[in-house]
């Protein structure tokens, strides 16, 4: 019989990934908005941004158990990422939000209109069998 795995148990907030959306990304985003070189953009967006839009979609996905039929968890993330690359210009830091707040918004908004267009898309459905 193989040993039991250990459990830890942690205090929320102090894990690996606790942090992952932070001052950088923060300042990064700002940044980002502002370059006008192609190649400057792409390593802020590849170093700092893309990983915290990977672990906000992520973790949006897992809590609150967003799933679309016919579509694997990474491809939802994906087009998500997508959409909030594409989303970037509109952030406006003037208005006193942090980038978290906007972008977790705007994530959660549109993972929960994709699932309601794939509910009625397949209440709609009627298969050939039946």
């Amino acid at each position: 019989m193989p040993p039991a795995k250990k459990i830890i148990k942690r205090k929320p907030g102090s894990g690996p990934s606790a942090n992952y959306f932070n001052e950088d990304t923060q300042k990064a985003i700002e940044k980002y908005k502002l370059e006008e070189s192609v190649k400057e953009r792409e390593l802020l967006y590849n170093t700092f941004i893309n990983p915290a839009f990977k672990t906000l979609v992520d973790n949006l996905i897992n809590v609150y158990g967003f799933q679309v039929k016919y579509e694997s968890k990474e491809d939802l993330r994906n087009e998500c990422i997508g959409f909030l690359h594409g989303i970037i210009a509109k952030y406006k830091p003037e208005k006193a939000t942090k980038a978290f707040s906007y972008f977790n918004i705007v994530a959660k908004n549109w993972l929960t209109i994709k699932s309601k267009q794939n509910a009625k898309g397949t209440k709609t459905f009627v298969s050939l069998d039946d």
